[in-house]
């Protein structure tokens, strides 16, 4: 009944997350024509979101069917496990298309004299390595507390999963979060590395 709730609410981010996409399509997949993720993850090859996110309401109607047939715990663990790997996936994606969305210029126009205000503010290669360097730590003690979780999850006692498995999404929604914010300070390092050529 527990592990019924959790999926209606992936169901409910997940048809959020469908939303979110139909921008995100109608911007990126008209100048990008490749596959968004690789295909450990999704079997679909495609450059909008929208294909990702059917695929995983393909998964979670797969993992209902598995639950009402009482398939074997192992097989019910790993699609579960997979299906909240998709949908962080997806989610990182369109936090990440948002933070770069907000950092352009209102008119999206970049301009020199942007670029030389902006500048003034921006903080230095030092502090952006020291920033990067913490949330990779960040990062590491996430997946090291995910994997334990999953861990516990898989040989711990039954009616302790449905607890773990909400630690674990809640997890990987904070690692999401770390990542996304590691893919901003490679990008600032990046341009200011760039700016010094």
């Amino acid at each position: 009944m527990v592990l019924s709730k959790q999926l209606d609410e992936i169901e409910h981010l997940l048809q959020l997350l469908a939303q979110q996409a139909v921008s995100y399509d109608r911007r990126i997949a008209l100048t990008n024509h490749r596959p968004v993720f690789d295909s450990q993850l999704f079997t679909a090859k495609s450059a909008k979101l929208s294909d990702y996110i059917n695929e995983s309401l393909s998964l979670l109607d797969k993992v209902r069917t598995l639950t009402a047939s009482e398939s074997s715990t192992s097989l019910l663990q790993h699609q579960c496990s997979k299906l909240v790997d998709q949908y962080q996936a997806i989610s990182t994606i369109l936090a990440n298309q948002q933070a770069v969305t907000n950092h352009k210029p209102q008119r999206q126009q970049r301009k020199a004299s942007d670029l030389s205000v902006n500048k003034s503010v921006k903080p230095s290669r030092v502090e952006l390595y020291q920033e990067l360097s913490k949330h990779h730590d960040y990062q590491q003690k996430f997946e090291l507390k995910i994997n334990q979780l999953e861990q516990q999850a898989a040989h711990g006692p039954l009616n302790e999963k449905p607890a773990r498995q909400r630690e674990i999404l809640k997890l990987h929604q904070r690692l999401g979060q770390c990542r996304k914010a590691i893919v901003c300070i490679e990008k600032n390092i990046e341009q200011l590395e760039n700016g010094k050529r």
